[in-house]
């Protein structure tokens, strides 16, 4: 179900635009003033806005200004409500990012028309979005998600001072998988790696493949020391777990490095948190593989 932001502030005119939307089993919620727009914009991520422009105090394309500079609801499509037709207020509307208009009294066929079109545009945008930040074997986050998504739990980290941890998990001596038992069974290997990880992760944890037979998790509120018994955790299921396809079975290890900031000193630097965790994840390598290592400032990078 599409969810669709209606903003006016005429009673009336909304009570009409909630029956035909509902009545047409769209998702419907109201503003009746432009603050308030921006912020259920913001929380709820709505797939359209419809936007009235005659507002008091903060009119629509102060509005819709705000919400296409925004990260988070830049790529909402606005569809203008506006009982001007002059060709001087619908440029102006355009140009400041919305991408369409409807005339006050509205049709309601036609509201439903251009809804209908952003929402095609939008549902296409958010699959190519996808695609983008998505590895194709195995379905999780790429590495251009990760830093994407690390700026995001950082800024969140320290506006909630919360903690914020990640682990990287290296699978020990993939290669020899590949050249015994061939590609496809390493590919197999890395989709079951995949599985064991969503199992044990909780559901907002970002599980990203790192390149090749690597994998990062940002863990999200977490302390150290809790990813450090989550790592340890990971290592268990990983060792303990028979990789068999057909008549091939293998058993492998992994090895795991973490890193995490406590409330109070999050590390703002993407970049230096991934090299963190990277440095102590080839510590465990040279430690002799199957083991967890705690990144600590005795560690270079």
């Amino acid at each position: 179900m599409a969810k669709i932001l209606a903003v006016d502030d005429q009673e009336d005119n909304l009570d009409l635009l909630t029956q035909i939307l509902e009545d047409n089993n769209f998702g419907v919620f109201t503003a009746t003033n432009g603050k308030e727009a921006i912020e259920k914009a913001e929380n709820e991520l709505p797939d359209v806005i419809l936007l009235d422009v005659q507002m008091p105090v903060m009119n629509g394309y102060d509005v819709c200004a705000h919400l296409k500079k925004n990260e988070r609801t830049k790529d909402i499509p606005i569809i203008f409500l506006t009982a001007s037709t002059g060709e001087e207020n619908v440029v102006k509307g355009l140009t400041l990012g919305a991408d369409d208009y409807i005339t006050k009294p509205f049709n309601e066929k036609e509201l439903l028309a251009r809804l209908g079109v952003m929402i095609r545009i939008r549902e296409a945008e958010k699959k190519i979005e996808t695609m983008a930040l998505t590895d194709s074997l195995t379905g999780l986050y790429n590495r251009r998600f990760l830093y994407q998504r690390f700026e995001e739990e950082i800024s969140r980290a320290k506006r909630n001072s919360l903690a914020l941890s990640c682990i990287m998990l290296d699978i020990d001596f993939f290669k020899k998988i590949n050249d015994t038992h061939g590609h496809d069974f390493g590919d197999f290997v890395l989709k079951e790696v995949t599985n064991i990880l969503r199992t044990n992760l909780r559901g907002y944890d970002a599980i990203v493949r790192f390149g090749g037979e690597e994998f990062v998790v940002i863990l999200a509120g977490t302390k150290p020391e809790d990813a450090l018994m989550v790592a340890k955790k990971l290592r268990e299921k990983m060792e303990a777990y028979s990789f068999t396809r057909g008549n091939i079975s293998v058993k492998l290890t992994v090895s795991i490095g973490v890193f995490g900031c406590s409330s109070n000193k999050i590390l703002e630097d993407v970049e230096k948190f991934i090299k963190c965790v990277d440095e102590a994840m080839y510590t465990a390598k040279r430690a002799g593989r199957n083991r967890v290592v705690m990144y600590n400032t005795d560690m270079s990078f």
